[in-house]
């Protein structure tokens, strides 16, 4: 699913898209575009590619899709989803830039490489992080093969990364956690991370799987008041189906409008 946002495209990649069944009732505007029925909800494992800022950049590359990397076919995993990659419009050594909103999972910033070795997944970027969100997790393994090859960039928020490609504070779901958002001839998008894993909390921003929830219920409610304001894009890793669309008030919540 492309987006265009003026002269930059964000271009979303999907591994997985399956349906949970949901304990919280569905809102009808979720089905069947975000939720199967009304008594499941989609969830997907997913990147973003944006292309028209610069050389191409990734963002969030399948976050917390880690259970494939302990298998047998962790290598086969890796060159399937490089080569979504690649038919959505961009090598893995064309990327000169994969954005991290946060480490829940290493995902596939990193890949199997020769005798056993995890390596870069993308071998000519450099990969950033919030800096603040990196002192929380403190020491991690998973980063080992990125700091061993001193491409890792900690940076403090907010920084703009490319041409209207900002990283900008989005705390609650973690500490230090980011948004990154995108804008291009007055119009704009919201990558938001993990902040929205679920449509529920669009309806209802105080649902939430969130280190602090109270300021994750805020950072939500911003996020979606600013984009109904500026009719922005709200495109989340984890949403499944369409994997986000434009925000629309509704009553005393949100919805979600495919786009």
């Amino acid at each position: 699913m492309p987006w265009q946002v003026g002269t930059t495209l964000i271009t979303r990649v999907v591994d997985l898209d399956f349906p949970l069944p949901s304990k919280d009732p569905v809102p009808e505007w979720c089905v069947p575009d975000f939720a199967p029925t009304s008594a499941e909800v989609s969830l997907a494992f997913s990147a973003f590619l944006v292309t028209g800022a610069g050389p191409p950049l990734v963002i969030d590359p399948w976050l917390a899709n880690d259970g494939p990397r302990h298998g047998d076919d962790a290598d086969a995993t890796a060159r399937r989803l490089l080569g979504l990659l690649e038919g959505a419009g961009a090598l893995a050594e064309e990327v000169r830039l994969v954005v991290n909103t946060h480490l829940d999972g290493i995902g596939w910033n990193t890949r199997p490489g020769p005798e056993d070795a995890w390596v870069a997944a993308f071998p000519n970027a450099r990969y950033v992080w919030p800096a603040a969100n990196l002192a929380f997790h403190g020491e991690d393994d998973r980063l080992a093969p990125l700091q061993e090859a001193r491409v890792v960039d900690p940076v403090a928020l907010p920084i703009e990364l490319a041409p209207g490609v900002t990283l900008d504070d989005g705390p609650g779901h973690e500490p230090g956690h980011g948004v990154v958002w995108v804008r291009s001839m007055d119009q704009v998008a919201c990558i938001t991370g993990h902040l929205f894993i679920s449509p529920l909390q669009i309806a209802d921003p105080s649902l939430g799987f969130d280190a602090d929830p109270v300021a994750a219920e805020q950072t939500r409610r911003r996020l979606l008041t600013d984009l109904t304001a500026c009719d922005g894009l709200l495109l989340s890793p984890l949403l499944g189906g369409p994997g986000g669309g434009r925000v629309r008030a509704d009553g005393e919540g949100w919805r979600l409008v495919p786009a």
